[in-house]
């Protein structure tokens, strides 16, 4: 006969934790959480809670770290050990708790709810081209319900000039108006402006505004001071002379002496501007405001040579009688 094998059960001896070695330290020094807390400023609730392995209610992993191994040093114990047995601990944790969470559930694919047909194609591209022009109107809109831009290069706020005369330059929007001292004037395609301004001498207030076609505008205002002795004068045989003075308005004014012009283009001359103009036979003034111009020819006041705010050619010829 075979002799019975008989087994003898033996228990392991199970690893201390990370929590039991440290409350088994704390109360061989006879203290309790809240002499720890006292000591190295950690909250009681966290000492307990890690001490019964409770990570879940501590804050965030960084700050635990710091906890453990403050505690363990004021323990005596090696912090080195201690974290590393912290580290393996908290693995294990959060292993257990990935393993309860479960792979993600794959959602299936769902077919695609709207369904490309010619008729879709079609009604998308009318609801574009929809989209399109209303986006464009609203453009135009604000273009023209925006003030334009305005910017004058020349000349400089509050400067003084020696001569009777300033260029005035910049630039605005190209399908802007542009006014001088309510005077039009004309700007290139790319809305670039340069006119050459008669000044009175002293001060005188230069206002260019930049207007679109809704009215609105943009003004800038430039203080020029000019400085000449009397009166500036086209000097030829003296036939005939004229003088005019400017106002009460700025005016755009052409002269021409004995058929040929002073200036390739009209000048905006601001109220106040006063010359003279001598000729052999004939001067002509011609003028976007007959009313902002007076005249005295060969020391005879004729007066305003037209009506306000019309345009008028108007000659004075060597031996005229004037009524």
């Amino acid at each position: 006969m075979v002799a019975a094998v008989k087994f003898t059960k033996k228990t392991l001896p199970q690893k201390e934790g990370l929590g039991e070695k440290l409350a088994k330290k704390r109360i061989a020094l006879g203290l309790d959480p809240k002499d720890i807390e006292k000591a190295i400023r950690v909250r009681a609730k966290h000492i307990e809670a890690i001490e019964n392995g409770r990570y879940d209610s501590l804050p965030p992993d960084v700050y635990v770290r710091g906890f453990v191994r403050s505690y363990a040093s004021f323990l005596k114990l090696d912090p080195d050990k201690v974290m590393k047995l912290y580290e393996r601990e908290r693995g294990l944790i959060e292993n257990v708790r990935r393993a309860k969470a479960g792979s993600p559930i794959m959602k299936p694919l769902q077919a695609p709810k709207v369904v490309i047909t010619p008729r879709t194609i079609t009604v998308a591209s009318i609801v574009l081209g929809a989209l399109v022009i209303f986006l464009y109107i609203g453009w135009q809109v604000i273009i023209l319900t925006a003030p334009p831009k305005l910017v004058v290069v020349s000349p400089k706020d509050n400067v003084n000039i020696e001569g009777s005369s300033v260029s005035v330059e910049g630039k605005t929007d190209s399908g802007a108006s542009l006014f001088i001292n309510d005077v039009e004037v004309g700007i290139d395609q790319g809305g670039t402006f340069k006119e050459k301004i008669s000044l009175q001498s002293g001060v005188n207030i230069i206002k260019v505004r930049a207007q679109n076609k809704m009215g609105k505008y943009t003004e800038v205002k430039d203080t020029v001071v000019a400085k000449y002795q009397g009166e500036v004068a086209s000097t030829t045989a003296a036939g005939i002379e004229v003088k005019i003075t400017i106002g009460p308005r700025s005016a755009s004014v052409q002269v021409a002496i004995d058929g040929k012009n002073v200036t390739d283009k009209p000048v905006v001359m601001l109220a106040g501007v006063t010359q003279t103009y001598k000729a052999t036979d004939k001067i002509t003034i011609s003028t976007n405001d007959g009313g902002s111009v007076d005249a005295i020819v060969n020391g005879q006041d004729v007066g305003k040579i037209g009506k306000d705010n019309v345009s008028v050619n108007r000659d004075f010829t060597k031996g005229m009688i004037i009524k």
